[in-house]
């Protein structure tokens, strides 16, 4: 009996191109009928150009890590060569998009926004009502929705719009989409009207963050642009310590709403979060001094606040909110906008007044209608408020928001679940995965408490392998702190991987570790623990 050979494996299709994208684009734009979305749609012509010129930039090589993606913009952020505020083609297009393009991304065209930015509700904006993505009875959110909606529509796969009090997150948790407010400075505004800060929305957590990272950095034009301190942390951890509000602050929440929080809620402490009933009245109350004529009186009131919340965020890595109490109709928003308007920010207006960064997700299921859940957390923590956001959209990036960070490798004591992981987790590093040694490394016993193995390079004529450990990433100045916590005979030097990459690892002093017992044919800490703990204590630095 002949055997034929087995049939070969079918050659997986490439990725559409951005000039297919764009065409796909076009066609669910004219396929979905939703004028009220756009106020400048681009000429499809237009649109095929650039994506072609991307085209071709990746076949000559070039890294575009958002080739293929299209990209909306809220009106009230300049695009070069679309209308403006004052109706006249910008010359010059605004930083944080220009870097969206620079990367790869295609402009579709700037959706309905409000001019001031003001209209949470977006029901009275003076090119007309954008209505909910999957409910056209109910509002859309505020007043960048129009980009919130051409997202959750599948028009477009991101979005750049604004967020004051709201208008970044709000739209995002009545969409079913994901919205990220970073801290104020980071994304710069230059070419944005006056408003909080820049916003994203994105279809999905990652891309939203990979867009955040490329958007963020320093822009001589914006005096009010700032930089990563260099103790930012890069984690959440594995145990991060969650605030939220009491059973009295969901007072009229919606069924829909209050499930969704509850269900988020359960969530995070099944991801193993310690979670914490605290008060948020007094925040709360903030968001409501923007309505206030006195508000620049109010200025020691939101002072007093700030103060509370970096107070009680201090104790905790982040607040975690409903992003809405409910989904109020159209109909209503235009009898009575201002009610509409509280009711919408109620849970969101004060981030930006206390100088604080969010991130909001959807968090219900199907049949509840599309509501989000808020994660809030001090400036400059916005990897915190990802990594906790990442939990409920079952997502994770493979490197972290912020840009700076050095790589550390550890063998012992400093591993995930040993008794000095701790130190680590307290300097908000990463851990970004396993790694080998090349060979030409040594792992030895050393007498400490607790007991730990030294790394040290093998002579010629010692025992040689490829040794396991982890890689964390840290900021600079956390590295500095966490070298501060090492003693004798431990010391930070580089060691080579597998992969031919050098960072700096925990190292064995080589004159403290010259008469320690041997641990190089285990190849990694934990193999060594299983053993001991299976042969018994009397083997413990003399094994077999």
């Amino acid at each position: 009996m002949t055997t034929l050979p087995p049939e070969p494996e079918p050659t997986p299709a490439p990725p559409p191109s951005s000039y297919q994208r764009a065409i796909a684009a076009y066609d669910r734009i004219s396929e979905v009928d939703r004028p009220d979305v756009w106020i400048t749609l681009r000429p499809v012509e237009d649109a095929l150009v650039e994506a072609k010129a991307v085209d071709e930039r990746v076949r000559a090589g070039a890294d575009l890590p958002l080739a293929g993606t299209l990209v909306a913009v809220a009106d009230v952020i300049d695009v070069a060569g679309l209308p403006g505020a004052d109706d006249e083609a910008c010359r010059t297009t605004a930083t944080s998009v220009s870097r969206l393009i620079e990367a790869g991304a295609v402009v579709v065209g700037k959706t309905n926004c409000d001019r001031l930015g003001a209209d949470l509700e977006h029901t009275h904006s003076p090119y007309g009502i954008v209505s909910a993505a999957l409910n056209t009875a109910r509002v859309s959110g505020s007043a960048s929705s129009g980009a919130a909606v051409a997202v959750a529509l599948g028009l477009v796969d991101l979005a750049v719009g604004t967020d004051t009090a709201g208008a970044g997150r709000v739209p995002a948790s009545l969409n079913g989409i994901v919205g990220l407010k970073p801290t104020l400075g980071l994304v710069p505004k230059t070419g944005v009207a006056p408003c909080g800060g820049v916003a994203v929305f994105a279809r999905s957590l990652t891309l939203g963050q990979c867009a955040l990272g490329l958007m963020t950095g320093p822009d001589e034009a914006d005096p009010l642009a700032r930089d990563w301190p260099p103790d930012v942390r890069l984690s959440a951890g594995d145990r991060p310590k969650v605030a939220i509000p009491g059973s009295g602050t969901l007072t009229g929440l919606s069924l829909q709403s209050r499930s969704a929080f509850l269900g988020a809620v359960s969530a995070l402490r099944a991801s193993g979060a310690l979670v914490e009933t605290v008060e948020v009245s007094a925040l709360l109350s903030v968001g409501e001094l923007i309505h206030d004529d006195g508000f620049t009186a109010d200025r020691q009131r939101v002072a007093e606040a700030g103060m509370l919340a970096l107070r009680m965020l201090s104790e905790y890595d982040a607040l975690v909110l409903p992003t809405v109490a409910d989904h109020p109709e159209v109909s209503e928003a235009l009898s009575d906008p201002d009610g509409v308007a509280k009711r919408l920010e109620r849970f969101t207006a004060f981030v930006n007044l206390l100088d604080l960064a969010a991130v909001t997700v959807p968090s219900s299921p199907s049949d509840l209608g599309p509501y989000g859940v808020s994660v809030v957390v001090r400036p400059f923590d916005d990897q915190v408020a990802i990594d906790l956001a990442a939990v409920l959209t079952d997502e994770q990036a493979d490197f972290p928001y912020p840009a700076p960070g050095a790589d550390l490798v550890v063998f012992g004591a400093h591993l995930r679940g040993q008794p000095l992981n701790a130190r680590l987790v307290a300097a908000g590093a990463r851990f970004t995965g396993l790694v080998q040694t090349g060979e030409g490394y040594r792992m030895l016993l050393l007498p400490t408490d607790p007991p730990q193995p030294g790394v040290v390079p093998a002579s010629a004529t010692g025992e040689r392998t490829m040794l396991s450990g982890e890689r964390w990433r840290l900021s600079p100045a956390a590295l500095g702190a966490f070298a501060a916590t090492l003693s004798a005979p431990f010391v930070l030097g580089r060691i080579r991987l597998e992969n031919g990459d050098t960072p700096l690892a925990v190292l064995g002093d080589q004159t403290a570790t010259a008469t320690a017992p041997e641990l190089t044919r285990y190849q990694c800490w934990r193999a060594y623990l299983r053993f001991v703990s299976t042969a018994g204590p009397r083997d413990l630095g003399r094994p077999a």
